[in-house]
């Protein structure tokens, strides 16, 4: 039997990963064509559950997008390891480390099988190249979730000093 032509294959393979971030709620603001489009930049991982996704310290400048599955985000303090958050398909992180370039704040272990879609600096300034319109619409939602985030943070700090 013949193969398919390796833009077939790859057509085939950037759908099937479109149609999965199409039904995240990440994507809902953007186009099904940007939706495509984005799809040709990302790395996907799958992980089984209990799998290590990132590591505290590490240097990696990448950003992930949970599209199945749940994360359990950890942080080493005072000689034990605390859960900080859990984070669900849809949601996102290393937006930090992606933007800063800085060591990642924490570890991100998968609580079930999971499958994120990430997405490197590098591949990020070259959708910016390529897609200038897209590029500046996903740097845009970046920064309304590291926004939220900190009003979020900001809201807990108050609180806490407060007791």
């Amino acid at each position: 039997m013949s193969q398919p032509p390796k833009d077939k294959i790859d057509y085939e393979k950037y759908v099937k990963y479109a149609q999965i971030l199409e039904k995240t709620k990440w994507a809902e603001e953007f186009s099904w064509d940007h939706i495509r489009k984005i799809c040709h930049y990302i790395h996907p991982v799958i992980a089984k559950k209990g799998a290590v996704i990132f590591k505290e310290g590490d240097k990696e400048e990448t950003f992930g997008i949970i599209v199945k599955g749940s994360v359990d985000i950890l942080k080493q303090g005072d000689g034990e390891i605390q859960k900080v958050a859990t984070l669900q398909s849809s949601q996102t992180f290393g937006e930090m480390a992606l933007l800063d370039g800085e060591p990642r704040s924490a570890t991100g272990v998968a609580r079930e099988d999971a499958i994120i879609f990430f997405i490197s600096k590098k591949n990020l300034l070259d959708i910016a190249e390529d897609h200038p319109k897209l590029g500046f619409q996903i740097i845009w939602k970046i920064s309304k979730l590291l926004s939220q985030r900190l009003r979020s943070t900001t809201g807990k700090l108050v609180d806490y000093m407060g007791h």
